[in-house]
């Protein structure tokens, strides 16, 4: 008697003990459940940072050395039609408005505008800066009691900005994100699985499923946020992975169940039978979605290490879902998986349309594989105008209360000023107030003061001052209770006695190249005298991310390709299937990224789908994406080209084993492709950026590579190279490990 393969025996196992199995899953959701409120709490950067870089580096020993964390500052904004910012009876509203900081628990510096760029040329708004003065990360209890210790004056409009609150704003809008995508896509994800299996129990079935898996997934990532720091974009991303996987991975095994079921076996052969063959194709396929996302740890960006570490988690647990406990529940349903029937369309000669169009594209493969391979060609055409970038405060659309700070601020000041470039300038040996380090401080800050792309320098030296070397030497060395309170608190918040922090302002956007130019001039920079100079800040933080994204990412691709042909040689035992499968996927991301540069670049539809167009893409979202795609296209293909090598195992036909894979495969592989779309369609209602593009680059792949790449392309390729695409030599086949 032959021996069952692995696969099958795990079915008849998960048979027998098919309620020790749901009791422990239920029991795991129920546990789960008191973490839900708190699943945010631990997510408190954007991740938009290379931790190993040199300008990381920089800002972890300038905050080490001044005492707090540059990230923990907010700017305060006061706004009035008619008192000017320059009069005194402005500037004590400000100071009781702010009366209550005294309670605050953490040591803190208030920076009132007495300087002039703190107060807009119209001279009716003004800013404050709060500096915290600690290099932990700022509490959601903390941030609560700060924001209620401001008052708000009368007569006078107060917005309230800085990084631990764009967090907030991002956190915020993210859990809203997932509620109204919910909302949008469970209904026509229902409707959609009634029409495939006729069933309301089936139909329902994945959407539990799915809703346990996202707890658990949630969870999960609540506890690993514990344990590493992730972006706080992990959560929609690793959600949506997590949600479509799970749907799909549901609709395939239950489809092949309920074929079983048709064809006379009993429920143990029929669970054993559709774990060997469907179970098996989810592991697999869910083994192509666990490589390519692990691509992402190669990169030392910590918003790709989060995505693959969400990613991971949420492609485990749909693959345990529904390899484990679907099995479980369908062991106890069985036959009653069929219960409440609603056909509403009946086939009653049995001829697929699935069937008709398969004969077409393999009788006249040509025909269909020159128009469709062109048509693919242009809509990624627009990728090749593609420019890189990181996302900024324009991730939320126009007029988002979320984006009220940044919108006054650009129109009263220059945006620029938010985010300097920042000289952490050291001096080991003497103290950096020294006459000879000041001197060469001044003449830094006086030479860049003439570059053309430099707006202001400030710092112990300023640009816009007209004090002289030695009038700054007699300044910084007078007796400390002579200091005026403003000197005395310059100092206090950037010099210590071997380091001064110096911001120097660009005239030009961040990611412009006026502004990267202009740090490359900073990189070069000798001060001589033992003085040491280090770069920082976000403009130079963006160009170390995209330099090491940019460094890393044939790695990264040369890792997903080939252990993805790896693992499709060993499934399907062909040399040639596997890299047509590594083709067609890079079709679908070639028209996916066009997409992208057609709508978020270039801006279109940018009214409609509610967003502000930064003139660039997000260079880590497209890491992302290329990850994330190269799986899910990777799904598709093993479903389908499994279910062809069944046929062609039997009949050693290519033809007519590619229109039984087409018909047995299409109207599944379709079905959860529609399911997919509409989830990720749901998530371009969303208000941050990042998840509305990841949304629409994900179902715009899906929908060539389900509509256009497996419907055609797939069966004319292969009917093209005949039975050239099933070659293995003999000697490879007695290597590779039998399934």
């Amino acid at each position: 008697m032959q021996k069952k393969a692995l696969s099958y025996r795990l079915g008849r196992f998960i048979n027998k003990l098919r309620w020790p199995i749901i009791v422990l899953w239920l029991l795991a959701i129920l546990l789960c459940i008191p973490f839900l409120p708190h699943i945010i709490t631990p997510f408190k950067t954007t991740g938009f940072i290379d931790e190993s870089s040199a300008s990381a580096r920089a800002e972890q020993y300038m905050d080490k050395k001044l005492g707090y964390n540059d990230k923990n500052k907010f700017l305060i904004m006061y706004q009035s039609p008619k008192l000017l910012a320059t009069k005194s009876q402005f500037k004590e509203k400000i100071k009781k408005s702010l009366s209550d900081l005294k309670d605050f628990p953490i040591k803190h510096e208030i920076i009132y505008p007495d300087d002039t760029h703190q107060i807009s040329k119209d001279k009716h708004t003004a800013y404050v800066a709060v500096i915290i003065k600690t290099n932990k990360p700022i509490s959601d209890e903390l941030l609560a009691q700060f924001k209620k210790s401001i008052k708000k004056p009368a007569h006078m409009t107060v917005l309230l900005g800085g990084e631990p609150l764009f967090v907030q704003n991002v956190n915020t809008q993210t859990q809203t994100d997932l509620y109204k995508a919910d909302f949008v896509a469970t209904p026509v994800a229902i409707i959609t699985l009634i029409l495939v299996f006729g069933s309301v129990v089936a139909a329902t079935l994945p959407i539990i499923l799915g809703g346990g898996c996202a707890i658990i997934i949630l969870t999960t990532l609540y506890f690993l946020g514990h344990l590493f720091t992730l972006s706080i974009f992990t959560i929609n991303i690793a959600l949506l992975l997590g949600l479509c996987l799970c749907l799909d991975y549901s609709l395939f095994f239950i489809s092949r169940f309920r074929d079983e079921l048709k064809n006379g076996l009993n429920i143990e052969e029929a669970i054993a039978t559709t774990q060997e063959t469907a179970g098996k194709a989810i592991f697999f396929s869910g083994l192509a979605v666990f490589i390519s996302l692990s691509a992402l740890f190669l990169f030392p960006v910590n918003i790709l290490f989060s995505v693959a570490v969400g990613g991971l988690a949420a492609v485990f647990f749909a693959v345990l879902i529904s390899t484990i406990f679907l099995p479980a529940i369908l062991a106890v349903l069985k036959s009653k998986i069929n219960f409440l029937s609603v056909r509403l369309f009946r086939n009653k000669n049995h001829y697929s349309w699935w069937r008709w169009l398969a004969e077409r594209v393999v009788r006249r493969p040509y025909l269909f594989f020159f128009p469709i391979l062109i048509f693919l060609l242009v809509l990624g055409y627009p990728f090749l105008e593609a420019k890189f970038g990181i996302s900024d405060y324009r991730i939320f659309p126009e007029n988002s209360e979320h984006r009220a700070f940044y919108d006054v601020y650009s129109k009263k000041f220059q945006n620029e000023q938010l985010n300097p470039i920042v000289l952490v300038i050291e001096s080991p040996s003497s103290s950096i107030t020294s006459r000879n380090k000041l001197s060469k401080i001044y003449n830094l800050v006086h030479k860049l003061k003439h570059n053309p792309s430099v707006k202001e320098v400030n710092g112990i030296i300023s640009s816009k001052s007209d004090l002289k070397k030695d009038q700054y030497y007699t300044l910084y060395h007078l007796n400390k209770k002579l200091l005026d309170p403003r000197v005395k608190q310059l100092l206090e918040t950037t010099t210590t006695k071997h380091l001064a922090v110096i911001n120097v302002i660009s005239k030009y956007p961040v990611n412009s190249e006026e502004t990267k130019n202009l740090i490359n001039e900073l990189h070069h920079i000798k001060l001589g005298s033992g003085l040491k100079v280090q770069l920082t800040g976000v403009a130079v933080s963006n160009i170390d991310v995209l330099h090491s994204i940019y460094r890393v990412l044939p790695y990264a691709i040369l890792w997903i390709i080939v252990f993805s042909y790896l693992i499709l040689l060993l499934l399907l035992r062909s040399l040639f299937l596997p890299l047509k499968a590594i083709l067609m996927t890079l079709l679908s991301l070639c028209a996916s990224y066009g997409a992208l540069v057609f709508v978020f670049q270039q801006g279109f539809m940018a009214n409609i789908l509610n967003f502000q167009p930064q003139e660039m893409l997000n260079i880590s979202l497209l890491v992302i994406i290329f990850c994330a795609l190269f799986g899910f296209s990777m799904d598709y293909e093993v479903f389908l080209l499994t279910r062809i090598k069944e046929a062609h195992q039997l009949t050693k036909d290519n033809n007519q084993s590619i229109i039984f894979g087409i018909e047995k495969s299409s109207r599944i592989i379709t079905s959860a492709a529609l399911i997919v779309i509409v989830i990720c369609c749901s998530f371009l209602i969303a208000d941050v950026l990042m998840v509305k593009a990841f949304g629409l680059g994900i179902a715009v792949a899906i929908f060539v590579d389900a509509f256009l790449i497996r419907s055609f392309l797939v069966p004319a390729t292969m009917a093209l190279f005949k039975n050239w695409v099933w070659y293995l030599p003999k000697w490879l086949d007695r290597l590779l490990p039998k399934l």
